[in-house]
């Protein structure tokens, strides 16, 4: 019998590290879940809730079996309340695996499932109501006068119920199998098959919480098939950005690079030579740097130093103001520089400060002023023009004379996070702002 008791007690702690791990990892997963439900919010608050389930039942079958067998008033309720919410726990699990099993069908599928969810629901509450029942008048489980649980002549319908719910379950999923992706497979399988050996077995080996440990391992089963589809959709995600920063950067240099500038740039030296030759020389040593910058940032996929960008788009104003005759004058407060921005940001705002704000002037004559500081939360850039305005309602259609800035718009808030916010009046000029996130750049 010592022999015998050893074998239990140690069963006993097994079972209690199993469990007890079982429930820290439901705390992790759920942490790691909320971090990345952005990419499918509602899948991602179905598995929470599926975890949350499994996580209070682990938990409260700790309870249970570390206070069986001891005495006192508060083992008395901890071992009855936790035994009850072990049961209680068992049938929400089945409801909310259901629920989220049922989702990611209808949507692969494009059907609605909601009578199979019914009946899981009804199945459900079944069972729950026979726990609330046997908690006033036990004809399922009741407590010895050791602190004990035992079963009653009735236990066999709490297996009963349960065995319904996984097997509804996975009629459901068998018949929609093949729109499931490989490990989702797996660990449908595993959510299906392990339960139904586990109430087999504890049929046969009454003591152990098999169901428990077999839930338990489901839902990690679960977490990982999530997480690998959150990696692939996070993949996706990541190529289509790739791509889209490929296929904008080229766009940008064409845009930035116009082959007129370029021409009526070197026009303006080459006749600037005759009066001033050393305006001329700085002109041409400007304009050779801004397209040295121009292209030595072609290939980033990630953003770029400020500092880098602003020697660019100085160059750029040298060479137009150069051109135009000193119509253009600029004025630089820069307080910050420790910060990235995406390439040609700052470069097509500013050129469409000149080209639609103060080159449409009479007379085509007026003032730049860029500004950037360190707001604690946020790196701040403004640009500043006493152009002719426009209408910023307009600014942002899909095709105009200022689809640059919505092109920019959605480069500041795809690859850092940043914002980007127009103010103009008409006749009075133009002020945008850009806000980087600090965290962005740390």
């Amino acid at each position: 019998m010592t022999g015998y008791g050893e074998a239990l007690e140690l069963s006993r702690i097994i079972q209690l590290v199993i469990e007890g791990w079982g429930a820290f990892f439901c705390i992790v997963a759920i942490i790691v879940i909320g971090q990345t439900r952005w990419a499918d919010t509602k899948k991602a608050d179905g598995l929470i809730r599926f975890i949350i389930a499994d996580g209070i039942l682990l938990v409260s079958d700790v309870f249970a079996i570390g206070f069986r067998g001891h005495f006192g008033t508060g083992a008395f309720y901890i071992v009855r309340i936790a035994n009850f919410l072990v049961f209680v726990m068992g049938y929400l699990v089945i409801i909310s695996g259901a629920t989220y099993f049922s989702n990611i069908i209808e949507r692969r599928v494009r059907v609605s499932i909601q009578t199979w969810k019914n009946i899981e629901y009804v199945i459900g509450v079944i069972g729950i109501v026979m726990i609330l029942i046997n908690a006033v008048s036990p004809f399922l489980y009741d407590f010895d006068n050791q602190n004990r649980y035992y079963r009653l002549s009735g236990s066999w319908l709490i297996s009963f119920i349960y065995v319904m719910g996984v097997l509804l379950i996975m009629a459901l999923l068998l018949n929609f199998f093949k729109k499931l992706t490989g490990m989702e497979r797996f660990a449908v399988c595993a959510a299906l098959i392990l339960p139904l050996i586990s109430l087999v077995l504890q049929v046969f080996h009454y003591g152990a919480s098999l169901v428990s440990i077999s839930t338990c391992v489901t839902v990690i089963l679960t977490f990982v098939s999530h997480m690998l589809d959150y990696t692939s959709i996070l993949a996706k995600r990541e190529r289509e950005r790739e791509k889209w920063i490929s296929d904008e950067n080229i766009r940008l240099l064409y845009n930035q690079i116009k082959p007129h500038f370029v021409y009526n740039a070197l026009t303006g030296i080459y006749y600037g030579l005759e009066e001033d030759i050393p305006s001329s020389r700085k002109a041409l040593k400007n304009l050779a740097s801004y397209l040295r910058g121009s292209l030595d940032v072609l290939d980033e996929r990630e953003c770029i130093e400020f500092s880098r960008e602003l020697a660019t788009v100085q160059c750029y104003l040298d060479v137009e103001s150069f051109r135009f005759e000193n119509q253009i004058s600029v004025e630089l407060d820069i307080q910050d520089t420790d910060f990235c921005v995406p390439a040609f940001c700052l470069q097509t705002l500013v050129e469409n400060a000149v080209q639609h704000g103060i080159r449409k002037k009479e007379p085509p004559v007026g003032h730049i002023r860029i500004c950037t500081r360190n707001a604690g939360e946020a790196h701040e850039v403004e640009i500043i023009d006493d152009g002719v305005g426009f209408d910023v309602s307009k600014a942002f259609e899909k095709e105009g004379v200022h689809i640059g800035l919505r092109n920019t718009k959605e480069r500041l808030e795809l690859m850092c996070g940043g914002t980007m916010t127009v103010e103009s009046t008409s006749g009075v000029g133009t002020r945008i702002t850009v806000r980087i996130p600090a965290d962005t750049n740390a």
